[in-house]
C-alpha cells in the first residue's frame, strides 16, 4: 500500500542565523552586481575618452599618452607589470570596440601606431618602465634622490641623475599642459554660458552679459 502524499506543504522553519545569512546574500549579491554594472559603465566611458585622445595621434604622441596613463594606474596602486597589463587590456577592448577610417575612408577597427623602427620600440618602453619607476616618487623625493646620487659622484649615480633630470623635465612639461588644458575648460564653460545668454536674450541675461563685458574690459 502507496503512502500518499500531502498536497500541503509543511512549513520550512529556518534559524535566524541562516535567515540574516540568506538576507545578506541576496543584499549583498546585489550591491556586487550593481557595482560590477556601474564599473562596466565607467570603464566604457574612460575607454571612450582614451579613444579620442589616441585615434589621430603618431607613435611619438601615442607612447607620451601611454606613458602618462601607466603614471595614473601605478599612483593609483598597480605596480610597473600590472599597470602595463591594464594599458593592453584598455588598447585591445578599444580595438575591438572603435573603427577609424582609412586612408579610403572606410571604417576599419583602431589599431595603434606602430614606431618606424624596432629602436624607437625599445626607447620608448624603457622610457615608460623608467616613468612607472620613478612614479612613486613625489616631486620633493625626485630632488632627494637627484642630490644623494650628485653625492655619490660614481658613473652609475651620472646615469641614474639623468633619468631623473628627464623624469623632472617631463613633469614640468606635464604640469604646464595640465595649466593649458584647465586654462581651456574654463575658457570653453565662459563662452558657452556667454552664447547661452546671448540666446536667452532676457533682461536678466542682459544684465549678466554686461557686467561680463564690464569685468573683462577692465
Amino acid at each position: 500500500m502507496s503512502v500518499a502524499t500531502s498536497a500541503i506543504a509543511l512549513p520550512v522553519v529556518m534559524s535566524n542565523d541562516d535567515t540574516n545569512t540568506l538576507f545578506d546574500i541576496g543584499f549583498q549579491s546585489t550591491k556586487a552586481e550593481q557595482a560590477m554594472e556601474q564599473g562596466k559603465s565607467k570603464l566604457d566611458t574612460l575607454d571612450a575618452n582614451l579613444f579620442d585622445f589616441i585615434k589621430d595621434a603618431s607613435y611619438v604622441v601615442f607612447m607620451k599618452m601611454h606613458e602618462i596613463v601607466i603614471t595614473g594606474a601605478v599612483d593609483a596602486g598597480r605596480t610597473a607589470d600590472a599597470a602595463q597589463k591594464q594599458w593592453e587590456r584598455q588598447i585591445t577592448r578599444i580595438g575591438n570596440n572603435f573603427t577609424v577610417e582609412d586612408a579610403d575612408g572606410v571604417k576599419v577597427a583602431y589599431k595603434k601606431p606602430v614606431a618606424e623602427s624596432k629602436d624607437a620600440v625599445r626607447k620608448a618602453d624603457g622610457r615608460a618602465k623608467e616613468v612607472a619607476r620613478l612614479a612613486v616618487l613625489d616631486d620633493e623625493a625626485l630632488k632627494a634622490e637627484k642630490a644623494k646620487q650628485m653625492a655619490l659622484g660614481t658613473n652609475q649615480a651620472a646615469n641614474e641623475i639623468k633619468k631623473l633630470n628627464a623624469e623632472i623635465t617631463r613633469r614640468d612639461a606635464d604640469l604646464i599642459e595640465a595649466e593649458k588644458l584647465v586654462t581651456k575648460s574654463l575658457v570653453d564653460k565662459i563662452n558657452a554660458r556667454v552664447k547661452a545668454l546671448a540666446k536667452a536674450g532676457t533682461p536678466d541675461a542682459i544684465e549678466l552679459l554686461t557686467k561680463v563685458a564690464l569685468t573683462l574690459g577692465e
